[in-house]
């Protein structure tokens, strides 16, 4: 039975990578770095180091003490109950978000056992529904909270990240992108358009290991 299951959850998996094209980002990772090319112009961004790591959680610590001390900022729950005494539950959108994915997440073990192609395309239709509408409310969600003191730290903190481990590629060398975090902000070069697509995965998701 363990492992008629690990089977069931192993080609669900595949049937997720198929879906989000996490094999395709995958394939973008090498030795935690990630390249990508802007025009003739190739850059990557990688894994901070030690070093980088605390410097990343000094300034994270230094933004989070300016945003509290700031009287125009709200925490997350202070937000939700603003939005509530106007008729916004942002809870229950917060279930619902769930009951969504619980419904994905049934709909994926189904596509992985079927075999009829209709069945498939089927199926894959309805989770492709099913996922619009779960990004939907996570988006509207999203938009609600952008103003919270953790919603603005974690913009922060990934801005901060990108910035320390952009880099562009000249040959084998490596040389860092901007010279300070300001130049950095005051940029609005594709290239750091490009960065943000990949920095999430690399840094919050993947963990270099094959399974």
């Amino acid at each position: 039975m363990d492992k008629e299951k690990k089977t069931i959850a192993k080609e669900a998996l595949q049937a997720l990578a198929e879906i989000e094209e996490v094999t395709k980002m995958e394939n973008l990772v090498k030795d935690n770095k990630i390249e990508f090319k802007v025009g003739e112009e190739i850059y990557q961004i990688r894994k901070p180091s030690a070093v980088e790591r605390q410097e990343i959680d000094t300034s994270r610590r230094k933004k989070y003490l300016e945003l509290i001390n700031d009287s125009s900022f709200y925490f997350r729950r202070q937000w939700v109950e603003k939005y509530k005494a106007k008729g916004i539950d942002i809870n229950a959108m917060e279930q619902k978000v769930k009951s969504y994915q619980g419904d994905i997440e049934q709909l994926l073990l189904r596509l992985a056992t079927a075999t009829e192609p209709k069945d498939v395309q089927t199926l894959k239709k309805e989770i492709y529904s099913l996922r619009d509408e779960q990004f939907s409310l996570s988006m509207e969600i999203t938009d609600l909270l952008s103003h919270s003191i953790e919603n603005q730290l974690l913009m922060y903190t990934n801005s901060y990240t990108t910035y320390i481990v952009l880099e562009k590629k000249e040959g084998e060398n490596c040389t860092k992108l901007f010279s300070t975090f300001d130049e950095f902000m005051k940029s609005e070069s594709e290239v750091i358009n490009q960065a943000f697509l990949y920095i999430n995965y690399l840094i919050y998701q993947y963990t270099g290991e094959k399974k």
